[in-house]
């Protein structure tokens, strides 16, 4: 979880139950914070003359003075009425709720504690105390500037009413009809080549100021392409108006860090260009994009709504190195699609790596589309065996792409992108046809095959992939009554990110008879009470705990538990990663189901497998 909090912070828990606050010190301290403690509200307000937390829970129900009117003392107090205070109770009526929050509360926990809640519910109000701090000192900053902007603007407005005055006693009729055509003449200019909606120097104007910038050489001018994250959101939420609202104080906080010659162009939407004199110093240009960037962060306060945004940005630090316009702002779009993808609200600097990188990928996007209509896709194999027999009950298809230049690529290499460009789903019904006509192929091949099982990999849950699914006639692909023998696998964060209308959909295929594998289980934020209430009939543990076995109890405590729960809810387990004889001991030890690795083989091609399946079959017969 992201914090905007850099240290651990300090915990006051006020609670007259032992149980209560060994359960509390245990996890809270576990998580990094420091911790103290009161069992009663006259200790509680003694210890708070010497210390000053950043965070209380507070108890409500203690003998002697219950949370409400300690909380009241607190917030009668300048020392601390600042400190959040967040109550414990077992209280949940509407009347409780309504009189903690009026003593001054800014939450409630319910008893008994759920671990993640507490601290979710802790980082937030931590958080939010920061930012309340922050933006109480940035708006104090603000104000003063805001009193001497204004006292500048009056002794200007003025000098200028003075100034007009004495051209207006002389030369009267002549000046306004001067000042008419000038007029006409410098709108129709400022039209030409300006943005209406901001003010700002438009396209137009951008791109003649770049051609005449590479024209001159040797000023050291630098670009920020800048584009603001989600905006298209805002329009849908608050309407067109506010959009354009906010597009206008955007460019009002920009221009305040620019000075002459320095500019900002709006290229187009929410895109624009600021022009920088660079000085080759990329430490002042990398200072300038994080303050911009914070500076953008900070809310917008339009027609009552507080508006929070991040931006990216893709940064050419000498504009030098090129011929013409377009070429450089295509590579500002190449950094600042790196800055998006990477991580939302970063920059970028463009570099000869990365423009190569850039220029790769856009290759692959349509070396991609090639693939797909010329049939470059393959699928590897990797069984899955029984572990308490060590014989073959399936195997996992892994895509790989045989790119004509490139070779053999692995799925980390394409699928992404394909994911971006809307292919993926193309991709993963491909792997499920291909995947089930070769379990057809072999269970015909192979008189003792009938109950092979076939994993396929779902790269995501998303509507195309399942519309798909649904459409397909699974009798083209299987034998009759062999459906099962299909497990789609979809990772666990997959899972909890699927709509409600993605889950129904799961829950139809599921009905048709192909069963559901979660895959990767463990490494994700799921919500264990829900899982009985999924369509799924297998877990796969991530090989992140397989491998760390050997470590010690807490790996082998956490894949019990799986082992444990999957029981309960009548689903098989399968082991990934398995590399050691150690490891399969354990597993058989702790009576897993099945297991996959290197241990007994690394993905194989078809022919290979094939092999394989002869030999552990003709095996299996013995």
């Amino acid at each position: 979880m992201d914090s905007l909090v850099e240290e651990k912070a300090t915990i006051f828990v006020v609670d007259d139950n032992p149980i209560n606050l060994r359960v509390l010190l245990g996890f809270l301290k576990a998580a990094g914070f420091k911790v103290l403690v009161a069992q009663n509200g006259q200790t509680a307000l003694q210890k708070l003359k010497s210390i000053r937390p950043d965070l209380i829970l507070l108890d409500i129900a203690m003998p002697g003075m219950n949370g409400f009117e300690i909380c009241r003392k607190l917030k009668d107090n300048p020392k601390t009425q600042d400190i959040p205070v967040i109550y414990l109770t077992a209280l949940s009526d509407l009347q409780h709720k309504v009189e903690g929050l009026s003593t001054g509360a800014v939450d409630f926990i319910c008893k008994p504690f759920q671990q993640e809640e507490v601290l979710s519910r802790l980082q937030l109000h931590l958080n939010l105390s920061q930012l309340q701090q922050q933006l109480q000192a940035q708006n104090q900053e603000l104000i003063s500037e805001i009193a001497a902007r204004q006292a500048a603007e009056e002794q200007l407005r003025r000098l200028n009413q003075e100034l007009e005055q004495r051209i207006g006693d002389r030369t009267q009729e002549l000046s306004q009809a001067l000042q008419r055509l000038q007029h006409q003449e410098e709108q129709l200019r400022y039209e030409a080549t300006h943005d209406l909606l901001t003010g700002l120097p438009n396209r137009s104007w951008l791109l003649g100021s770049l051609e005449r910038i590479l024209q001159q050489k040797g000023e050291d001018w630098s670009i920020f392409l800048l584009d603001l994250d989600r905006f298209k959101n805002v329009n849908e939420r608050f309407g067109h108006f506010v959009g354009d609202q906010l597009l206008k104080q955007l460019a009002e906080r920009i221009q305040w860090y620019l000075s002459p010659p320095e500019s900002i162009a709006r290229l187009g939407g929410d895109e624009f260009v600021i022009l920088l004199r660079s000085h080759n110093n990329l430490a002042s240009l990398e200072n300038l994009a994080q303050i911009l960037l914070a500076d953008i962060q900070r809310p917008f306060n339009i027609e009552h709504y507080h508006i929070t945004l991040n931006a990216s940005l893709g940064i050419i630090p000498n504009v030098d190195l090129y011929e013409n316009s377009m070429e450089l702002l295509r590579d500002a779009d190449f950094a600042l699609h790196h800055a998006k993808n990477y991580r939302k609200g970063s920059y970028t600097f463009l570099t000869p790596h990365l423009k190569t990188q850039t220029l790769e990928r856009i290759q692959i996007e349509t070396d991609l589309r090639t693939g797909l209509e010329q049939e470059q896709f393959c699928l590897h194999y990797q069984p899955i065996i029984c572990l308490s027999t060590l014989k073959i009950v399936g195997f996992e298809s892994l895509i790989r792409w045989h790119h004509p230049s490139k070779g053999l690529l692995f799925p980390n290499k394409f699928v992404p992108i394909a994911e971006e460009i809307g292919l993926i789903h193309k991709l993963d019904i491909w792997a499920l046809k291909t995947a089930s006509q070769q379990l057809q192929k072999w269970q015909q091949q192979f008189k003792n095959a009938a109950s092979l099982t076939m994993n396929v990999n779902i790269s995501n849950v998303h509507r195309q992939c399942l519309e798909a699914l649904e459409q397909i006639n699974w009798s083209d692909y299987l034998q009759e009554g062999t459906r099962a023998a299909i497990k789609l696998e979809i990772t666990e964060t997959g899972f909890w990110a699927t709509t409600a209308e993605g889950m129904h959909s799961l829950r139809r295929i599921a009905d048709l008879g192909i069963e559901l594998c979660i895959d990767d289980f463990g490494t994700g934020y799921s919500s264990l009470s829900r899982l009985h209430n999924l369509p799924v009939t297998t877990l796969k543990i991530d090989r992140s705990f397989i491998n760390r076995l050997d470590e010690g109890s807490e790996s082998q405590a956490i894949v019990q538990n799986i082992l444990t729960l999957a029981r309960n809810l009548n689903m098989t387990v399968v082991a990934e990663g398995i590399e050691t004889p150690a490891q399969l001991a354990q597993l058989q030890t702790m009576n897993c189901d099945l297991g996959q690795g290197y241990l007994f083989a690394k993905p194989l091609t078809v022919e290979n497998a094939t092999e394989f399946l002869q030999g552990t079959l003709a095996c299996s017969l013995k």
